[in-house]
């Protein structure tokens, strides 16, 4: 009997099922994550289920600075809730508060689109290309500093396709956006310093990542969930681009306005507006 042999195939035999072993609980949901799944989306829909108005609601479009100010506090609005649910995660609480600050400075306005896309609504809604009321005056804000509305057109056409891929699915969203948070350079910005704890950062973020995809293979099965991937991938390096895009905006015609001293600190922070 070759020994040699056996030992191989023995090996070969125990490497196998430890790769089946681990593609199994890779795809397996437990008790644990169920609960955090399920935290998490709670703590989601409880900051985001409120009523929120369109932007445009109370949006004054007479001028530059009555639009730039008045879209400023609905921003505020927006930011703070971000905090609001980040204060909620666990996890994210645990990080260094350098870090923390970092992260919310450098990329809060880049996951502004998830709340977007979360509140949409297919008809009379701010964000759509039709001609309706909301979508309107959207326009009109847009045409005081781009005439070409290039800018409103990226951004609307980035939360549409949000959309289409969560399906506006709260948990899929939740998820998404502590991914995103957690994202170093995610905003594209030279001038954002190196996190002191990055591994500590970087493992917080796997363990989402992991959460998502093994939340998508439940639901769906692997093969539309790898389809999925890749998709919400693609939408990800749209959304960094369109974020530089609306951060260079927002803070030149702040800058231009001469506005920047009336808005919030925390806007302030978020437009980099020094």
């Amino acid at each position: 009997m070759d020994v040699e042999k056996v030992d191989g195939d023995i090996f070969l035999q125990e490497d196998n099922q430890s790769n089946e072993i681990e593609d199994i609980l890779f795809g397996t949901l437990s008790i644990e994550d169920w609960l955090t799944i399920q935290r998490v989306q709670s703590s989601f829909v409880s900051v985001f289920h409120l009523p929120m108005e369109q932007c445009t609601k109370h949006m004054d479009v007479s001028s530059r600075v009555s639009a730039l100010l008045s879209w400023s506090e609905f921003g505020n609005e927006i930011a703070l809730r971000f905090i609001d649910f980040f204060r909620e995660i666990s996890e994210f609480q645990d990080l260094l508060l350098d870090d923390r600050l970092i992260l919310i400075k450098y990329n809060l306005l880049a996951v502004f689109p998830i709340c977007k896309c979360y509140s949409f609504k297919y008809t009379n809604d701010c964000c759509s290309f039709d001609s309706n009321e909301e979508a309107d005056k959207h326009r009109r804000f847009y045409m005081l500093f781009d005439s070409s509305n290039t800018i409103r057109n990226i951004f609307v056409d980035l939360v549409l396709s949000l959309v289409e891929i969560t399906e506006q699915n709260a948990t899929v969203l939740s998820l998404l956006l502590i991914i995103l948070i957690l994202t170093p350079c995610l905003s594209m910005n030279e001038e954002e310093p190196p996190l002191n704890d990055s591994l500590g950062v970087n493992r917080v973020q796997s363990y989402y990542t992991k959460l998502l995809w093994n939340y998508l293979v439940n639901q769906s099965g692997e093969i539309e969930a790898c389809r999925r991937f890749i998709q919400l991938l693609t939408v990800i390096l749209r959304l960094q681009s369109a974020s530089k895009i609306l951060r260079i905006f927002f803070h030149d015609a702040f800058v231009e306005a001469n506005t920047g001293d009336k808005i919030t600190q925390l806007m302030q922070s978020v437009l980099h507006i020094s």
